[in-house]
């Protein structure tokens, strides 16, 4: 199983030779994608990475997101749905374009949205592996162990070959994953500095977060699965990430993403594990998030209750199902709770469970402070529900006013405690009508939509009139007639709720209205056969809504000859 490499490699193994990114790697990178980005691995190996965004407005913002899966009465799961626990939580990335290396900057930047210095918003990065740790990875670092830890010179590179070598890591407990991970992370902070990211990069080294390796959260891992940023809302919050098939608008079958047991409809003759990279990649580019080896994440488990984590921490979590699974079981929601200690108390080991990396850092080092501080002043500010409150007339800053300009140490505490409770409920209807101004964009776009194709359908009534006319039909011409005014009146009454949503446009600030833009934007943009259109009218709708901001009036004529314009 194992074997001395060439001179070469073993030279390489010692403390950070110069290391060369191969394009396609059938041990490291099997399936080469535009977007992946890798770090050294000892003797010559890579670890292979996969960038997930999320549009925010800095590091204090967030997006939020579904796990888990609402099962019903009936469907497969549904005694265990406590376990998978359906509850919504929150990601943000941690890292910005300018936060990576110039080589990660050079391949990520292309794939991202492009910025025009106007939108709000930015992508905020994490990374995570591409492939589950193999064997081969697994042995290339643990071997580093020892002289990382002052006991020697680095080892000769001896690790898993052939066919083994591709497998994923499995039969370790969660703390080898996290050993594997601090291991890693020592031996590129070591040789490798330069290549990692720093969260809140600047001249000064020391201030911005150092990147290292570890674990992914529940979040991160469930996030990047289920799709990402790559796919809509809708299909975020499905049982299976999308599986488009070239020439058809049905999903294709799970068994050519996924490594699960034959007997319930999977794949290979027996449930057995496979090398990574033999499937297709999820929306994102990861491999084998459904089925192979099941994954641990950092967290330990905690049940779900009334929709949120509950309070007691349990074993730790395992994800995405494993080679032994059947099919109906699968969905990329899926969690377990493993015990940390076997029941002859050594370290939980088994032959499913392996682990991916992702790639962390400080969440507030020293050079976000500003960042995050102003972000964190803005939060629970009336003014930032509305344009129609100055931010000198803002009742929470008002209210700072008092608490510092009070003797009274009792009356400080207690209008403290109510600005703060204030502040957090602002916060909340903050959320609550960003999502609503998001929603009223798309509805916006949809209604606009409809106004186009009335105008469509109008315009053949007439013709078909005239020509009935011309062949002296009067009984069709007639019945076009009454269509006509049919449709007349349907687009007249599209045209009026596209203007009262112009209105309602203008009880959100224009910073919401900009922010939810971009992200209705990026929405639209996935659907396969509007999109392009939706993403037109939207722009024109944010336009109008601007129009209607400062004239406080819609000329509904002129309104709707832009509507219709080519």
């Amino acid at each position: 199983m194992y074997k001395v490499l060439s001179a070469t490699l073993v030279l390489s193994c010692l403390a950070g030779a110069a290391w060369a990114e191969p394009d396609a790697d059938p041990l490291y990178n099997p399936k080469p994608m535009a977007g992946d980005v890798s770090l050294p691995l000892p003797c010559d190996g890579q670890m292979v990475f996969r960038y997930v965004y999320v549009l925010a407005k800095g590091a204090l913002d967030d997006h939020e997101v579904t796990l888990g899966y609402p099962f019903s009465e009936g469907e497969p799961g549904y005694q265990q749905s406590f376990i998978s626990g359906y509850r919504r939580d929150y990601i943000n990335g941690q890292f910005t374009l300018s936060d990576l290396s110039k080589d990660w900057q050079a391949k990520v930047r292309g794939e991202l949205p492009k910025a025009d210095g106007v939108t709000p918003l930015k992508p905020m990065l994490y990374f995570i592996g591409k492939y589950e740790v193999t064997q081969r990875q697994y042995d290339l670092v643990m071997a580093q162990a020892p002289s990382l830890a002052g006991e020697g010179e680095p080892p000769a590179c001896e690790a898993a070959s052939g066919m083994a070598a591709r497998l994923p890591k499995v039969n370790l407990s969660r703390f080898d994953a996290e050993r594997f991970a601090a291991v890693y992370s020592a031996w590129l902070l070591k040789h490798h500095r330069d290549l990692l990211p720093i969260s809140g990069r600047t001249g000064k080294g020391e201030d911005g977060g150092q990147a290292f390796v570890r674990l992914p959260t529940e979040v991160e891992w469930e996030y990047a699965a289920r799709g990402g940023h790559a796919v809509s809302r809708q299909q975020l919050e499905a049982r299976l990430f999308p599986r488009p098939v070239e020439g058809s608008d049905s999903d294709g079958p799970l068994g050519d993403w996924a490594v699960f047991n034959q007997v319930a409809g999977g794949t290979g003759q027996n449930a057995r594990l496979l090398p990574i990279g033999l499937k297709k990649p999820n929306p994102v580019g990861l491999f084998d998030v459904i089925g192979n080896a099941a994954e641990m994440v950092q967290e330990s488990f905690q049940l779900v209750h009334a929709g949120r984590r509950q309070g007691t921490y349990g074993g730790f979590v395992v994800k995405g199902g494993n080679y032994l699974e059947g099919e109906m079981t699968l969905f990329t929601g899926m969690r377990r709770e493993y015990p940390l200690f076997a029941a002859d108390g050594t370290e939980q080991r088994n032959e499913t469970t392996g682990f991916r990396v992702a790639i962390g850092a400080l969440s507030a080092p020293r050079s976000r402070y500003k960042e995050l501080f102003a972000q964190w002043k803005d939060e629970g500010r009336v003014s930032t529900l509305t344009d129609e409150i100055d931010e000198d007339q803002d009742a929470t800053k008002l209210l700072d006013g008092l608490i510092a300009n009070s003797d009274d140490p009792q009356l400080r505490d207690r209008l403290g405690i109510v600005n703060e409770e204030l502040k957090r409920s602002v916060s909340l209807i903050a959320k609550q009508r960003e999502d609503a101004a998001g929603n009223l964009i798309q509805s916006a776009a949809l209604v606009a939509e409809t106004i186009n194709n009335y105008n469509i359908r109008l315009t053949n009534l007439r013709k078909s009139r005239d020509e009935a006319r011309s062949a002296k039909d009067e009984a069709s011409a007639k019945l076009f007639e009454a269509a006509m005014a049919n449709g007349q009146s349907a687009l007249d009454g599209a045209l009026a709720i596209y203007i009262d949503n112009l209105a309602n446009g203008t009880r959100y600030s224009d910073a919401v209205i900009q922010a939810q833009f971009q992200r209705t934007k990026e929405e639209l943009a996935r659907k396969p056969v509007l999109g392009k259109s939706l993403v037109t009218r939207a722009t024109l709708f944010v336009r109008h809504v601007g129009e209607y901001r400062k004239n406080r009036k819609a000329d509904a004529d002129v309104i709707l000859k832009q509507l219709l314009a080519p």
